[in-house]
């Protein structure tokens, strides 16, 4: 089963690259340096959690619905 978590990504403008996290899986973070990397480096960090959450007996909670998140960018 696939489920989609909403992520939040911060571009870094000083050192560049990104900072990507999920705010539904707290302490779900991961970095990168390169845009196209981040579905990579995203998926990583949520198997991870994902494991991590299961093996201590963890809820892991649903996902925020897609309707209900605020997309901003900072210009």
């Amino acid at each position: 089963m696939i489920v989609t978590y909403p992520m939040l990504i911060v571009e870094d403008p000083v050192e560049g690259g990104y900072t990507i996290s999920v705010p539904d899986l707290p302490g779900c973070v991961t970095c990168c340096q390169r845009w196209e990397d981040i579905l990579v480096m995203i998926a990583d960090a949520k198997q991870a959690w994902i494991t991590a959450a299961i093996r201590a007996g963890i809820r892991i909670p649903e996902p925020t619905d897609i309707n209900n998140v605020e997309v901003c960018k900072n210009v």
